[in-house]
């Protein structure tokens, strides 16, 4: 299950995967965050993958990666000074990110039934 969505502030594609290992994303066991960028070297997306969509504690940690790339690629320095900045941002994508997971999570609940 794949989730497209555009960052309301900094106008960058973010993409969600739930399930199944997108390709690009080895070297890990049950979550990642990935830079994707075109074959110039531009900028495509970002893409956090978590296993299942009860991987809730994945998602957020991922999330931090997440918001740590978004400000790197907009130069807004990732540190204690902005601390509030980075908290306020990262709960964005946590509430965005669970809504979509736990939709699935009931999805699968009644298709089980």
């Amino acid at each position: 299950m794949k989730y497209k969505f555009i960052c309301p502030i900094f106008r960058i594609e973010i993409r969600l995967a739930i399930g199944g290992k997108p390709i690009g994303i080895e070297n890990c066991f049950s979550a990642a965050c990935d830079t994707i960028f075109k074959d110039d070297g531009v900028l495509d997306h970002i893409i956090v993958w978590v296993e299942s969509p009860d991987s809730y504690n994945d998602m957020v940690h991922e999330t931090i990666h997440l918001t740590k790339r978004i400000f790197g690629l907009a130069g807004i320095p990732f540190n204690e000074t902005n601390d509030e900045i980075i908290a306020y941002y990262q709960n964005y994508w946590v509430r965005i990110f669970w809504n979509k997971m736990s939709k699935n999570i009931k999805e699968d609940n009644e298709n089980n039934n």
